[in-house]
């Protein structure tokens, strides 16, 4: 009897090793690592423009001269004009600095200035007398003088260093803002605008001849060279601001203007 229960618990015994042992090969070490929500955004481009205006009379600045235009916080444009002078005399002339602000990203600006049109309204006898003809086109456009320079400092003000942006220097409106796209900054001009930068431009007018002194950056205007021809004349023009993405953009250029002008 005894020997029994000695097989017994042997086999007893046997069996629980076996269960141990079963029980033993089912546990594994375990790791999860797990990564939710995963996404792609597309970045956005946002340049920003704000206007700073000065009108000048016999050489003396105008308060509010600007008749409240020209004066505007960085924004996106909507209807908001740099220039809406509607009695300008010979020798009068003016400055805007524009300020261009990447707002997201960095990028590369164009200017494109269009749709110009100088018409002449009404033929003054005064006008006849020196000259002009029946044509609806208008004189005005070769008498308004523009200079544009790179305003390091914002300050409104042409300052050494500062280099002029137009490839000719200063020109009539009829040149400088007849369909033409100026590239500011590019690969090969003056660089991208970097996120958060803001640069400025000087945009200076005369209603007359334009004299630009290159070595010592002052400009002067004169307005004994505008004779009857331009009164009652009247200059509209279109300008565009664009932007695109400077990374990955290495070879960017310029669109052309028909981009901008209407078919």
């Amino acid at each position: 009897m005894s020997n029994i229960k000695k097989i017994l618990g042997s086999i007893l015994t046997l069996g629980l090793v076996i269960t141990i042992a079963v029980v033993a090969t089912n546990a594994y070490f375990t790791d999860e690592e797990t990564s939710t929500g995963n996404s792609f955004v597309a970045g956005s481009l946002d340049l920003q423009i704000n206007s700073d205006c000065h009108y000048f009379q016999n050489g003396n600045e105008v308060v509010n001269g600007c008749n409240g235009f020209g004066e505007w916080q960085a924004t996106d444009l909507t209807n908001e004009k740099f220039f809406n002078f509607l009695d300008i005399k010979p020798g009068d002339f003016g400055e805007n600095t524009i300020s261009l602000h990447a707002e997201e990203n960095d990028q590369y600006v164009c200017a494109a200035i269009y749709n110009l049109e100088d018409l002449d309204n009404t033929y003054l006898q005064a006008e006849i007398d020196d000259g002009d003809g029946t044509s609806v086109a208008g004189e005005l456009s070769g008498e308004l003088q523009f200079f544009a320079w790179d305003d390091l400092n914002g300050d409104n003000v042409w300052d050494e260093g500062e280099n002029p942006l137009f490839t000719n220097i200063s020109g009539p409106a009829s040149d400088i803002l007849n369909g033409v796209v100026y590239p500011l900054y590019t690969p090969t001009t003056l660089g991208q605008i970097s996120e958060g930068e803001t640069k400025y431009i000087g945009l200076y007018w005369c209603f007359g001849g334009l004299t630009v002194d290159l070595n010592n950056e002052t400009l002067t205007c004169n307005g004994s060279s505008v004779n009857n021809q331009s009164q009652t004349d009247s200059l509209t023009a279109d300008m565009t601001f664009y932007a695109e993405q400077s990374r990955n953009n290495g070879q960017f250029t310029c669109p052309d203007i028909s981009l901008f002008q209407p078919q």
